[in-house]
């Protein structure tokens, strides 16, 4: 399996964003201790104070898989969830 990337972009509600920024460093310090994970970067648009992209590092897509899979049993991807204007945009990328 290779490594791969996942990058999540998510769009918080106007008056929910400082929190969900508070939230996405909580996730930024704990995220590398997730099976698989190899780091976590963590970025915030400079033209909009509620979009934030997480760019993850993982030793395989199976290990996001089931990391997303764990979140979701545990409730802690609805929380996440309710913070959001809108769905998050993410993808599985290769570094070239």
């Amino acid at each position: 399996m290779d490594p791969i990337n996942v990058i999540i972009t998510f769009e918080a509600k106007p008056e929910r964003a400082s929190a969900f920024a508070e939230l996405m460093n909580q996730v930024k310090q704990s995220l590398p201790s997730a099976d698989g994970c190899r780091g976590v970067r963590l970025f915030g648009r400079s033209d909009n104070d509620c979009v934030f992209t997480l760019v993850e590092s993982w030793a395989s897509q199976a290990h996001h898989q089931a990391h997303i899979v764990g979140a979701v049993a545990s409730g802690a991807w609805d929380a996440l969830a309710g913070e959001l204007a809108r769905e998050p945009v993410s993808c599985y990328c290769r570094e070239l």
